[in-house]
């Protein structure tokens, strides 16, 4: 497999998302409507882009019973990998930083 084109954190404050390549990452993010596929902001940590072909997934919180995120060694959450339509590419490229480790 390629190495991936982005791979991007999802920052859950407006407050860290006033950077201009942040802002033109989620402007993209929130183009792809993950929300139609079932996954709306805040229920992943991170999204994980290749362009060739251009396809993603996402490191999608899991929950306990409760519906609580489940808290990982070492800080952030415990995640699974979920593959995700996209539509476009985004502008950005390499690595952007998130609330939890990557």
């Amino acid at each position: 497999m390629s190495d991936p084109y982005l791979v991007a954190g999802i920052r859950s404050d407006p407050a860290l998302r006033t950077s201009p390549g942040y802002r033109s990452f989620w402007t993209w993010l929130l183009s792809q409507d993950l929300d139609s596929q079932g996954w709306p902001i805040g229920t992943y940590s991170k999204i994980t882009v290749w362009i060739d072909p251009l396809r993603g997934s996402i490191s999608v919180y899991d929950l306990d019973e409760e519906g609580t995120r489940i808290p990982a060694e070492g800080g952030g959450y415990v995640t699974h990998e979920v593959a995700v339509t996209l539509t476009s590419q985004p502008q950005n490229s390499g690595f952007i930083s998130g609330d939890d480790p990557i």
